[in-house]
């Protein structure tokens, strides 16, 4: 039997999440209700008309057209819905890798991603984001990483929690050196459509190449968290691969969750929009109060996403830190070290709508007080 190692990110939001005021270390953009998603939308949902019976597999046909639709040359039999972006995980670590293979993994990055793949005898080999090299991928380090037990190359695109961006060039550098060495590649675009400071909106490896896998999520770049619903664009032959998997997990996503999803993605502009709003105006402040703080830390300004990995000029425990941040001044910061291996750094959201300001002018009390 598989044992899981501590998903130390999501444990750290479930001690905390429902009991801080502010919830600053999230990674989703804005929640909002249903009337909300109306009024953005134009659009009705008709709960009262709706069949309660499960939709196939794959998802309902209407969601799978219009994710597709965010593609060049997407297809619906090339989209498969799943209860959340990390069933869509779980079920690729599973139908891709076995124990004895390697895959290389960014990072840092969103751990189950990964760790998952770990628990379950793949070697993973880090391709690091260094703070020291702004977070930019070296392409280089990448041929070191190679041999034949390697089956899959995974990234998040923009990085989860770096803020890093991979544009065009070294998107496609990637599709070359998988293919040269026939290596599947995997880019989870959970933030697609996220920009910073009016920077350039990530490309869908998709669109890029037609053998890649892309996740997607309306969770991050939609803010439509509760939903869990997640999807692949794959192949089809990478979708049958994992088909009976699923029917050891959900099955199918949940029916009304889809519709809910189906009408967002209809009019994801303005959806996303919504948030990019929400996002630029809490990266403004963000901005203002990095620049008064350049003596704390060593800051690599976010391309893409909403969040960011602000790195302790001096040596701070940044479990202690997170953990006064949670206990005394009720804001909720993931830990670097605790969450993302990665000691010295604290990852900021700035994605969310309700209380940005006030949460922000408490960490900075809490490192008065912490740094003294």
């Amino acid at each position: 039997m598989t044992i899981y190692s501590v998903f130390q990110l999501e444990e750290w939001f479930e001690r905390y999440e429902f009991e801080v005021d502010h919830l600053l270390g999230s990674s989703s953009c804005a929640g909002m209700t249903m009337e909300e998603l109306c009024q953005i939308t134009g659009e009705t949902v008709d709960f009262a008309g709706s069949s309660l019976g499960a939709t196939p597999g794959p998802g309902s046909d209407e969601l799978r057209e219009a994710i597709s639709t965010w593609y060049k040359k997407g297809a619906p039999e090339n989209v498969y819905i799943t209860s959340s972006s990390t069933e869509a995980i779980f079920l690729l670590i599973e139908s891709i890798l076995s124990p004895g293979d390697s895959m290389i993994a960014m990072f840092p990055m969103y751990p189950a991603l990964y760790q998952l793949a770990e628990d379950n005898g793949t070697e993973i080999r880090h391709w690091h984001l260094r703070h020291e090299n702004r977070f930019e991928p070296d392409l280089d380090e990448l041929k070191e990483l190679v041999d034949d037990t390697t089956k899959l190359i995974v990234v998040n695109n923009p990085n989860n929690p770096t803020g890093q961006i991979m544009l065009r060039d070294d998107l496609q550098h990637l599709v070359h050196f998988s293919q040269e060495h026939g290596i599947r590649l995997w880019v989870d675009e959970v933030f697609r459509g996220i920009t910073v400071d009016g920077g350039p909106v990530t490309p869908s490896i998709r669109d890029i190449d037609s053998t890649t896998i892309s996740t997607g999520s309306m969770s991050k770049s939609f803010g439509l968290s509760g939903l869990r619903v997640g999807w692949i664009a794959a192949p089809e032959e990478v979708l049958e691969a994992l088909i009976h998997i699923r029917f050891y997990t959900t099955v199918t996503a949940p029916v009304m969750e889809q519709k809910i999803a189906t009408v967002a993605h209809r009019n994801r502009d303005k959806v996303i929009g919504r948030n990019q709003a929400i996002l630029d105006r809490n990266y403004t402040y963000l901005k203002q109060w990095m620049g008064k703080r350049n003596g704390v830390f060593d800051w690599v300004e976010p391309k893409g996403g909403p969040v960011t990995f602000p790195k302790f000029i001096d040596s701070v425990n940044t479990d202690d830190f997170c953990l006064k941040l949670a206990e005394d001044y009720s804001v909720l910061v993931p830990s670097g070290n605790y969450s993302f291996n990665a000691e010295g750094f604290i990852r900021i959201g700035f994605g969310h709508s309700s209380g940005f300001e006030e949460a922000m002018s408490r960490v900075g009390d809490a490192l008065n007080q912490f740094l003294k």
